[in-house]
């Protein structure tokens, strides 16, 4: 009977865990949404070509210290804050 109710409080601890960070991912997700949204942001739009994994994609520009969230299936809204960041990010892209 021990047992059963640590196993049960292990796994209802575990759920808590993963949806509390779940959330917090989300809220970060939608927080950089709203801030790319933003009127003044600088912004580059990128249609992810047929057969390309957006979630790559959007790997290497975290990586290369871009923010990026994916607008819709298969398009990418990228910050580009400097004036050189446009053509940068789509050399970026291309080689990613």
């Amino acid at each position: 009977m021990f047992l059963a109710l640590m196993i049960a409080a292990g796994i209802v601890a575990v759920t808590v865990i993963v949806v509390v960070a779940m959330r917090s991912w989300g809220k970060d997700v939608e927080r950089t949404e709203a801030e790319l949204h933003e009127p003044g942001t600088r912004t580059v739009a990128y249609d992810v070509p047929p057969g390309r994994d957006p979630a790559e994609l959007m790997a290497a520009l975290t990586h290369a210290g871009y923010r990026a969230v994916e607008e819709h299936p298969g398009r990418l809204l990228i910050a580009c804050p400097q004036d050189d960041d446009p053509a940068k990010v789509k050399t970026l892209l291309a080689e990613a």
